[in-house]
């Protein structure tokens, strides 16, 4: 047999047993490339498209973004927000039914964000925590609030799946009552910082119906912010503003993508 016969049986075995490995598993294939997966993927995303993202660490660089856009340091920043290549396993009929699909950390936030199902949010999460130093033991992780119709309409607050994640391997606690959205239909995608703090204004609050007053006995616990995108920084400056005029301590914030 010859040296590419031998290569070509040796790939279709290693297949082979890979694709009766993922049968047991139960774990599909990656959504981007359409691989099967192995257990250590993260969010239904295979260890190969998981190292294209330009991931982020608490490097001075990324700090350095971070106090520039909120005026708070990071506590977590998971990449930059990119779209990808274009290259995916799935047809245009699928791509035009479930949204951006791909390599991309782009697609990686709107299948977060619009797919259904909070999982994916909480093991995001999780990876994030396990790259990220923990916040002090008496901090709270507070995540921005979606308005109830938003809310009602997905299912479930991505941010808030996001902090459990993040709370599952910090064993830290998750206060989503904290605050509240009160207005709807309030798109701020191509907005400038300044636009977006004078229409965020009087969008959150404290919530009045379960307040927020103190944690274990400790009163007014510090907080850390959690949000799926920082792209001006105009979101987070509202709701810190808000809960420090509360009384809280906002020690920063965290994000899943940096735009």
């Amino acid at each position: 047999m010859s040296k590419r016969l031998q290569t070509l049986r040796r790939g279709s075995e290693s297949e082979g047993v890979l694709r009766c490995m993922n049968w047991e598993w139960g774990l599909g294939r990656c959504w981007s490339c359409g691989d099967p997966l192995v257990p250590n993927e993260v969010a239904g995303v295979c260890p190969p498209c998981r190292w294209e993202w330009p991931a982020l660490d608490d490097a001075p660089s990324t700090q350095l973004l971070a106090v520039e856009r909120t005026g708070s340091v990071a506590w977590g920043v998971g990449f930059r927000l990119r779209h990808g290549t274009g290259n995916t396993a799935y047809s245009q009929d699928v791509l035009d039914a479930t949204g951006p699909t791909g390599s991309g950390t782009h697609a990686v936030v709107h299948r977060m964000k619009y797919g259904g199902f909070p999982r994916v949010g909480r093991e995001l999460g999780k990876w994030l925590a396990k790259r990220w130093r923990a916040p002090p033991d008496n901090a709270a992780l507070v995540p921005v609030p979606l308005h109830w119709r938003r809310r009602w309409r997905r299912g479930f607050n991505p941010p808030q799946a996001l902090a459990e994640g993040l709370a599952k391997e910090w064993t830290r606690k998750v206060r989503p009552e904290a605050m509240v959205r009160t207005r709807h239909r309030l798109s701020l995608i191509h907005a400038s910082r300044t636009a977006r703090l004078e229409a965020l204004e009087a969008t959150y609050h404290m919530n009045a119906v379960v307040p927020f007053d103190e944690d274990d006995g400790q009163a007014k616990p510090p907080v850390v912010l959690v949000d799926d995108v920082l792209t001006t920084g105009a979101t987070f400056r509202v709701c810190r503003k808000v809960l420090e005029d509360a009384g809280h301590e906002v020690l920063g914030g965290v994000w899943l993508a940096l735009a």
